[in-house]
């Protein structure tokens, strides 16, 4: 007896080739691809090796192929030279291969101005495909962008020169190049808002990272942040920016009169800085080894009192370069305060903490150096 198929074992079937076309199928393209691009791999360098022969013998490249000593078997591949008479784009190998649509291999000359010694896949830029390979199949980091077509950086680790040569954005504390202001704002867990990183008077608690801000133009706001290195806290207001933890390359600054008490009660770790524009600025904070407190007093009068008092030197700095500012320190082993102006560095000093400078009080112990 005959029998048709189930209605369960034509849904089986059914999910077997979805499963087919959302996975294997893009998994074979992919595969396809990549055996594609490497094709072009040898003939790049074969040429590229030839080109800086032929500059170390005659002090400049050939931008004929006749000039070099190379022969190429593979009928799919097409080579291009670009030398210095294109100034906008100078001294680069480009190979596109016939079955590999939208995707081209950029290899720089040693001598190229833009990216010496690179090798890029480029894609096409609205190509789905192409920029999948170069970006995710080939893990190549997204550079820049030349006549519609993006640029991949492969195999290579991306410097500072070479992140500013794109027009992309760079961030020392994580070492990698951005598209855009934006995405390291957003990699560094931080908002990105009116064109900048940060916050505007909040109160929660965030980490300010490399060109991030915390604008605290109200009471208290930005408190109990954590800035980082390129970081910045601006206390606008009294109570910004307290108990703010300042590590290396960070900085919180108390500004304006009459906002008393910002960047006050924080821990200054090396490489940090709490800059003491108004009264009680960075007052009461500890101040570790490497970190500074710099009562600078860009304020007149009785706001410009009081900055950096009652901090505690565990190795750090206090600069008093206003009248009464540093007063009423603690200095302890290796911290030192640097009395620039009258009536500062006033307080306690133990084990080999010391006063350097002309309005050290008389009793302080001097600095050696």
């Amino acid at each position: 007896m005959k029998r048709g198929f189930t209605l369960i074992e034509l849904l089986v079937v059914v999910l077997i080739i979805g499963v087919l076309s959302a996975i294997a199928i893009p998994m074979y393209q992919g595969a396809v691809d990549k055996s594609h691009w490497s094709t072009m791999l040898p003939g790049a360098k074969a040429i590229k090796d030839a080109e800086e022969a032929i500059k170390m013998t005659n002090g400049s490249y050939t931008d004929n192929m006749a000039n070099l000593d190379v022969t190429m078997n593979n009928a799919d591949l097409t080579f291009a030279l670009v030398t210095p008479n294109n100034t906008a784009d100078p001294n680069v190998i480009r190979v596109t291969n016939s079955k590999l649509a939208n995707v081209r291999l950029a290899s720089y000359l040693d001598d190229s101005p833009l990216f010496a010694g690179q090798l890029h896949c480029e894609a096409l830029k609205n190509d789905e495909r192409a920029n999948k390979l170069c970006g995710k199949l080939l893990m190549g980091q997204e550079l820049t962008e030349q006549d519609g077509y993006v640029g991949y950086l492969l195999d290579q680790d991306i410097d500072k020169a070479t992140c500013d040569n794109a027009n992309r954005s760079w961030a020392n504390s994580t070492g990698k190049c951005y598209k855009n202001d934006q995405a390291r704002c957003i990699s560094l867990n931080m908002p990105f808002e009116k064109g900048s990183c940060g916050w505007t008077d909040t109160y929660t608690k965030p980490i300010i990272n490399e060109g991030g801000k915390c604008i605290a133009n109200s009471w208290g706001t930005c408190s109990d942040v954590t800035i980082n290195e390129g970081g910045i806290c601006e206390g606008n207001n009294s109570n910004g920016c307290v108990r703010s933890e300042i590590n290396n390359g960070g900085m919180c600054i108390a500004t304006g009169p009459g906002h008393h008490g910002a960047c006050s009660n924080s821990i200054i770790n090396d490489g940090g800085i709490c800059k003491g524009e108004s009264q009680d600025g960075c007052g009461y904070s500890t101040i570790n080894s490497g970190g500074t407190c710099w009562a600078t007093g860009n304020t007149e009068g009785y706001y410009q009192y009081n900055i950096c008092r009652y901090v505690t030197l565990e190795g750090g700095k206090c600069v008093a370069d206003i009248g009464s500012s540093c007063m009423g320190i603690t200095v302890n082993d290796g911290g030192v305060c640097e009395a620039n102006a009258g009536g500062s560095c006033t307080g306690t000093y133990n084990g080999t903490g010391c006063c350097k400078g002309t309005y050290c009080p008389s009793y302080a112990p001097k600095c050696a150096s």
